[in-house]
C-alpha cells in the first residue's frame, strides 16, 4: 500500500501515524532504530501491513495486470492507484473528512519533524504545500505523480506513460481494490494494538 492507506490504518495518535509513514523512509530491523517505541511500532506495523498486501489475492491479480514495460513497475502502479481509490471513497471508511485527516497528519509532521529521516524532514514543508498526500484522490493528478517519478532516473522512463497504462485498466483495479482492502482493514484490526509487536516499553518482555 502507498502512504494514504498507511495512515489510514494506524492507531489515531501522532507516532503511531508518523511510524506507519516512515515504514517507506526508515530501514533496519526494529531494535536498531533511534526512535521513540511508539513509533517504531508503527514502522514494524507498516511492514506487516505490506507483507499481507503483497500475498494478498487481489493485490496478486492487479500487479498481473501490467505487462510489457510496465511490468517491472506494477508495485508502485497499483499501490499509487489504491491510494486514488481509498481518497476517491474516503467517506465509506471513515467519518472524518480526508482534509481534516491531511491536515491533522500534516500538522503532526511539521511538530515532529525530529522524528524524520534528514532528508524527508528537509523536503516536508515542500511535500505539505504540495499536499502530497492529498493530490491522489483526484485520478487526473496521477500522471502528474507518474511524470515526477519518471523523472528521477532515465530507468524510470516508461512511467511517462503509465497513466494511459493505468487508465486502461482503472476498471480492473477498482475491483481489485475493492475486494483487497475491507480484507486488509478486518487484518489490520484483528492485530490489535501495535505496541503488541513492539511494546512500547523496551524492557517488557
Amino acid at each position: 500500500m502507498n502512504h494514504l492507506a498507511h495512515l489510514f490504518l494506524a492507531e489515531d495518535h501522532a507516532a503511531s501515524r508518523i511510524g506507519n509513514l516512515l515504514g517507506d523512509f526508515v530501514t533496519g530491523r526494529p531494535e536498531t532504530i533511534d526512535l521513540p517505541p511508539a513509533v517504531v511500532a508503527g514502522i514494524v506495523r507498516h511492514r506487516a501491513v505490506d507483507r499481507f498486501t503483497d500475498t494478498h489475492p487481489a493485490v496478486v491479480r492487479a500487479r498481473g495486470m501490467f505487462d510489457g514495460e510496465l511490468r517491472r513497475f506494477a508495485n508502485p502502479l497499483v499501490d499509487i492507484s489504491f491510494d486514488h481509490f481509498l481518497a476517491s471513497s474516503w467517506r465509506r471508511h471513515s467519518a472524518v473528512s480526508l482534509r481534516e485527516f491531511l491536515d491533522l497528519a500534516y500538522a503532526e509532521q511539521k511538530a515532529h519533524r525530529e522524528w524524520l529521516p534528514a532528508a524527508l524532514a528537509a523536503s516536508i514543508d515542500a511535500r505539505i504545500a504540495d499536499d502530497w498526500l492529498g493530490r491522489y484522490g483526484d485520478f487526473g493528478q496521477l500522471e502528474q505523480v507518474f511524470l515526477r517519478i519518471a523523472r528521477r532516473s532515465h530507468r524510470f522512463e516508461p512511467l511517462t506513460r503509465a497513466f494511459a497504462g493505468v487508465l486502461r485498466r482503472r476498471e480492473g483495479l477498482a475491483g481489485a481494490f475493492e475486494t483487497f482492502f475491507p480484507d486488509l482493514v478486518e487484518w489490520n484490526r484483528l492485530q490489535g494494538p501495535e505496541g503488541l509487536a513492539f511494546p512500547a516499553d523496551p524492557a517488557e518482555p
